[in-house]
Order: structure tokens, then sequence, then C-alpha cells
């Protein structure tokens, strides 16, 4: 009898551990998928190299006061029209942003959506676009103060699976991918669905296009080239996978000189690929399995690209590569609790221990670094401001955003605090967006609020 019952639960082990496809063990629906080949793209015979990403130094935390006479300039602020991806730009990093504004409320929006919103809101012609998790995509005019359209995609038998859609325009047309492993197009024009396919597993990554050419991972970090114009797949190329579930996402980012697409997966490995002869010209893995197990999880940031600089920010290390060769410039002992920011001369970025930090970007070496909680003004109300959500530069301000709807705001030649102020009553549940010289968040309650 005890050997039928350790049978019958081995059966079981086997039946259900690798199903992925059911969403039984994996976020994904009873989907079926399309029977496509993976396409091997131009390896090389590169090895996956190794990178030694401080597993035995003590992460950086303490001050550091500025040089009296430094001089730190910024470069000037850009004036975003549209907002059309993730993070604003194919190299997820705007140095600088421009801000025609003293940080007041100028309007607040009626509630956009009685179900829970996505995180991802775009800025096109006027109008926001995002979308809320039973799947309505819809568009909002700020000129009218109300919404245009709303769009649903997704049939009854979807109706009470959460989704999560990551979204991105080009040429009068929204892109969306979802955790059921769908991505689909509507014209913006008329509001219609141009083409919808599905993949099978779903979609974790965020969405870059370039050369006609969407490139997404699903969640087991395989990459797809997704034609624009039809759906179909140009190619895909399977990375090394991972069976743990972190936060972080599949990452991707875009060097349009080079021609390079740059990819982090959730396994800690970073590919650079030749988006137009879809050869790989280097790989590097973060995850150093002689001193972790495969059961640790890798966590990071999302990558930045700076001129000829590749920025990356892992629990262990923040790290500067070389984006041409693969090469490491420099490596500096500190964990980013946010996406870092880089100019053509310096990185700012907020460590777990709150620490802000600015580091020089040719050497690593630190400028200076303060203690956000040091600062008297903040200790009074740090039961108060919640975990740190957002972190941008505008009009050459180093600007702190918290989950509770406080601003604080730095100067970026020595870390003294300028501004603070809750800026909105029922937090931020959103990327904080700058439209036509505007700021625009989502609060918790699922309003649209302008400064």
């Amino acid at each position: 009898m005890k050997s039928l019952f350790i049978i019958f639960i081995c059966l079981l082990i086997v039946s259900c551990s690798f199903d992925n496809k059911t969403g039984i063990w994996k976020d994904a629906s009873n989907i079926p998928v399309e029977t496509q080949d993976v396409i091997s793209i131009g390896t090389n015979d590169l090895e996956n190299r190794y990178e030694d990403i401080f597993i035995k130094n003590k992460l950086f935390n303490k001050e550091k006061k500025s040089l009296d006479n430094s001089v730190l300039k910024l470069d000037p602020p850009i004036r975003k029209e549209n907002w059309i991806q993730q993070y604003a730009s194919l190299t997820n990093n705007v140095s600088n942003f421009s801000y025609e504004g003293d940080r007041r409320l100028i309007s607040k929006s009626s509630k956009l959506s009685r179900a829970p919103l996505g995180k991802d809101i775009l800025f096109y012609k006027n109008n926001l676009i995002t979308h809320d998790q039973k799947g309505k995509i819809f568009i909002y005019s700020l000129g009218l103060k109300k919404k245009k359209k709303e769009k649903k995609f997704y049939k009854k038998k979807f109706k009470n699976i959460e989704k999560r859609i990551h979204l991105i325009l080009s040429d009068n047309t929204l892109y969306a991918a979802d955790n059921l492993g769908y991505i689909y197009a509507i014209d913006l024009t008329s509001r219609s669905l141009t083409w919808a396919k599905n993949y099978g597993i779903p979609f974790r990554s965020n969405l870059k296009i370039v050369n006609d050419q969407i490139f997404l991972a699903n969640q087991d970090n395989v990459i797809y080239s997704i034609n624009v114009k039809n759906g179909e797949k140009n190619w895909q190329y399977a990375t090394g996978n991972t069976f743990l579930k972190s936060d972080f996402y599949n990452n991707f980012a875009i060097d349009i000189l080079n021609k390079a697409l740059l990819f982090l997966n959730t396994s800690g490995e970073l590919y650079s690929i030749n988006y137009i002869t879809q050869k790989i010209e280097w790989i590097l893995n973060f995850k150093n399995t002689s001193f972790s197990g495969d059961a640790d999880l890798f966590l990071s940031q999302p990558i930045v690209l700076k001129n000829n600089n590749l920025i990356i920010s892992t629990e262990k290390a923040l790290l500067n590569y070389d984006i041409i060769s693969g090469s490491k410039n420099w490596s500096f002992p500190s964990d980013s609790s946010l996406k870092p920011i880089a100019t053509n001369n310096y990185i700012f970025l907020l460590s777990e221990k709150n620490l802000l930090i600015c580091i020089d970007n040719k050497s690593g070496e630190v400028l200076w670094s303060r203690n956000i909680y040091t600062n008297q003004k903040i200790q009074k109300i740090s039961k108060k401001i919640g975990k740190f959500y957002d972190f941008n530069i505008a009009n050459s301000t180093l600007n702190v955003f918290s989950s509770n709807g406080y601003l604080l705001s730095f100067n970026h030649k020595n870390g003294n605090l300028d501004f603070i102020k809750k800026i909105s009553k029922k937090g931020i549940n959103s990327e904080v967006v700058f439209h036509k010289g505007n700021m625009f968040l989502i609060d918790s309650n699922k309003k649209l609020l302008k400064f």
C-alpha cells in the first residue's frame, strides 16, 4: 500500500510540475499555443561570462559632503510632447525633464475606472492612454476632461482573470502585450483592432519598437521579435530561464546608434543583440552559480543607457559597462531602490538605505552622498512618507516621490533638501509622467492629477 502511494505521488508531480499552459503553476490561462519552432540567432561561439558583483564587499552606506567649489552641470531639460513608452525613451532614461510649474495641483479627473488601474500610462496628442486590470484600454482627453473611448478586447471567459498589460505607441497605433500570452494592435484613429495574436505563454517584459519590430519577452525569458504590421513572429531566441519568479521583470533597452538590443532577464543574464543582423555581440551573467544557488532570486532595476554607457543596478552593485564591447568600466557596491538616472557626467541613485548618491560617470567616484532621513524636516514626518516610489530629474532638481503621495526635491549639486510636500492625498499609483511641461500621476483613488 505504501509503495502504491509513493508511485501515485510521483505521477502527480510529473503531470503537474512542468505545466506552463493551464495557469495552475504560472500566470496563464488555458489558451492554445501556436506551434512555431524556435529560431536560433548567431551566437558566434560566445562564452557566458560571469561578472563579480561585490558578493563579499559591504554595500556603501556613508555620507560624503560635496566639495564647496564643485560645479555640477546637468544636461539641458527636455520637453516631452508625448510619452509613448514606459520610462519615456528607448534607453529607459531621460536625464532632465522640462517642467513649467511650481508643483501646484492644477486639476483632478473623476475616477477613471472602477477596477484597479495598471501602472503603465501613456500620453499622446493630449490624451491619456491606460488600462484597468479587467483589461479595458481607454483614452482620456485632457482637453475635454473625460473618457473618449473604451476598448474591450477580452472575451467573457477571461473576465475573472487579472490582466497585466504592457503598452507602447508607434505611428498612431497602440500595441499591448499581456499575462495571457496575447499581443494585439489598436489603431488610434479608427479605434479598431488591427490584429491580435496569442503566443501561449504570458509576456513578462517592457516593450520596445524599432525598425518595424516589437521586442518583448515571455515569462520563460524567451525574446520575441514581432512584425508591427501583422503580429507575426520574425524570430525568437530562448535565454536562460529561472523557475522562481520575483518582482523583477525582463527588461529591454535600445541603443539606436549601435543597432543594439540590450536584454536583462530574470536569471541575471545580459544580452547584446544586433537587431538588424540578429547576431549576439556579447553575454554577461550577474548570477554567479559558484556563489549563489539556483534557488536564489536575481533582483535588479531596469537597465539604463546613456551615450556609450550601460548602467546595471543589482541588489549588490551599480555597474557601468561599455555598450559596444561589454567590458566593465567600473563597479560600485550599492543597491538601488529605484531606477538610477544617468546624465552625460553623473549618475544619481537612491539606495535601499535611503542614501541619495551622486557618482562621476567616468570614474565611478562618489562626489556626494546624503541620507534623506538626516534632514530634520523629513525626520518629523518620516512615518507618514511611506515607501519611495519614483525618481526623476526635472528642471535640474532631483525629485523623489513616495507611495503615500509625498514629493521630496533635492539640490543636484550637494543633495540638500529644497522642497517637501504631500502633493497627492490619495498617494501615487502610477509612473510619474511629464507631458507638455506639466507633471501627471494617477492616485490610488484612480484619479488623474495634473501639476
